[in-house]
C-alpha cells in the first residue's frame, strides 16, 4: 500500500481566494474537498505528478485549478446544494442549479492541464502556391 498523495492545493490556498479566514466547520469541509478535487483531477489528467516535477506543468496552474473547483463546491455548500430562489419583502435572489458532481472542473479548466495542450496539427494541409 502506497502513501496517499497530498493534496495539489492547501487551505490556505482557498483562503486567498476567497479573501476570508474559514470557520473551523468549513475549513473540515475545505480539506474534504481539496482531497477529492486533488485526486479526481489526477483521475481526469493523467501524470499530473510527474509533469510538475519535471516541470512540464506549471504548479500554480494546477493549484489554481484546484482552488476553482474547491471554491465552487463551498459556493454551492453555502447556499445549499437544492436552493434556486430566495425571497424576501425588498429582495429576490435566484441561483443557478449547482452540479450534481459538486466538485467538477470545466473542459476550458482542463484544456491547459491537459499533456498535448499547445501542440498543433490537423487532419489536413494547406498548400501555398
Amino acid at each position: 500500500m502506497t502513501a496517499p498523495q497530498p493534496n495539489l492545493a492547501e487551505q490556505s490556498d482557498v483562503e486567498a481566494r476567497l479573501g476570508e479566514t474559514l470557520a473551523e466547520s468549513e475549513a473540515g469541509q475545505v480539506e474534504s474537498l481539496l482531497a477529492y478535487a486533488s485526486a479526481k483531477l489526477r483521475a481526469l489528467v493523467g501524470n499530473i505528478d510527474d509533469r510538475l516535477v519535471d516541470g512540464s506543468l506549471h504548479e500554480q496552474l494546477v493549484r489554481g485549478t484546484v482552488v476553482t473547483a474547491v471554491c465552487r463546491a463551498l459556493d454551492a455548500l453555502r447556499v445549499g446544494l437544492r436552493v434556486r430562489s430566495e425571497q424576501y419583502p425588498e429582495v429576490s435572489t435566484t441561483y443557478a442549479d449547482t452540479d450534481g458532481a459538486l466538485v467538477y472542473f470545466t473542459d476550458e479548466e482542463l484544456a491547459p492541464l491537459r499533456p498535448d495542450a499547445g501542440s498543433s496539427g490537423g487532419a489536413f494541409t494547406i498548400r501555398i502556391a
